[in-house]
């Protein structure tokens, strides 16, 4: 998949060489060119979290990663529960503190970096 810098278009980079560079010139981020169509949704959503995981990032970074390493990746990366509770009749929140830290997010991205 090509990637390209949000802050500069002319900066693109495959998924390996974003991941080792990091950040793109003027400290911009990597984002997908184009974002493929998943259109397997309700199927995605019947599988447990990895395998989903596991499928969507496969759409995202194609065919860079085989497919023992992406799984292992993933498996170590989401060690971890993350429930969807109901909140109401149509409002759900995903719980973000159940992980390795207490802090939101990052402990569902940065596990996923650190191991590739």
């Amino acid at each position: 998949m090509e990637l390209v810098n949000l802050k500069d278009s002319s900066d693109t980079a495959s998924f390996a060489e974003a991941v080792k560079r990091g950040l793109g010139k003027n400290q911009g981020l990597y984002f997908p060119e184009h974002i493929p169509t998943l259109d397997n949704i309700e199927e995605l959503l019947e599988k447990p979290f990895v395998e989903r995981s596991i499928d969507v990032l496969r759409a995202l970074i194609g065919d860079e990663l085989n497919n023992g390493e992406l799984e292992e990746i993933v498996k170590t990366a989401f060690a971890f529960g993350a429930p969807v509770e109901q909140v109401n009749d149509n409002v759900y929140s995903l719980e973000l503190f159940h992980g390795p830290t207490p802090v939101s997010y990052t402990h569902l991205t940065l596990p996923t970096i650190c191991s590739v």
